[in-house]
């Protein structure tokens, strides 16, 4: 039940390849992209903002800088980099969510943490955290008990718990890389749509109070 590599599976990458190139390139020419004033380091900007793609750690980082920007990109990092010498299991590899109770493992893990990753970014926003009810407590234990801290938490519980519920580790990588995902995905829209001056939360940037 194999194929080789070469010829058909190289020749289809090329092609991918030179199409996404030719879409970058046009996307390059079509779209704009200006540049603003010259930086003043008199006058920062507000919100200072990092690319996009590192907005969901941005977020992080907001909670704690040490772990937002070392321990949990590290914790993540090396989470997804042992699934490959995890998941042994030599039944339906290299098929999409292996099988049916892959994609179900792969639902659930979305439903469930989606409501749980918004429902505790919502009671932030409204009731802050620790150092908004005690402003004297040690930054060591912010550092440790964070909403970032407490999400990886789930998602390391919540993919032992699939392991040890069917059985199967490479449902626990099905679930683990699916929070993955849709963690990178809520914390990057956080980050870029949601947050504004002194990285406050606003639904809208017309919401931004006018300097």
């Amino acid at each position: 039940n194999t194929r080789p590599a070469w010829p058909r599976l190289f020749r289809i990458e090329a092609a991918l390849s030179m199409v996404i190139l030719v879409i970058i390139l046009a996307a390059s020419l079509w779209l704009d992209a200006p540049l603003k004033e010259l930086a003043n380091p008199d006058v920062p900007e507000n919100p200072a903002k990092a690319p996009w793609y590192f907005l969901g750690l941005q977020e992080l980082v907001s909670y704690s800088a040490f772990m937002g920007g070392i321990g949990l990109p590290t914790v993540a990092l090396l989470g997804l980099a042992l699934i490959p010498y995890l998941d042994r299991e030599q039944r339906d590899v290299g098929i999409w969510f292996s099988n049916g109770q892959g994609r179900l493992v792969a639902l659930t893990s979305l439903l469930l943490g989606a409501a749980v990753l918004i429902g505790m970014l919502a009671f932030v926003v409204n009731l802050g955290w620790f150092r908004n009810w005690w402003p004297d407590i040690p930054q060591l234990i912010i550092v440790i008990i964070n909403p970032g801290t407490i999400w990886v938490g789930f998602v390391v519980l919540w993919s032992i718990f699939i392991i040890n519920k069917t059985g199967s580790t490479r449902n626990g990588a099905i679930a683990m890389f699916t929070l993955f995902l849709i963690s990178y995905l809520i914390f990057t829209y956080m980050g870029t749509e949601l947050r504004g001056p002194n990285w406050e939360f606003y639904w809208s940037k017309s919401q931004w109070p006018i300097h």
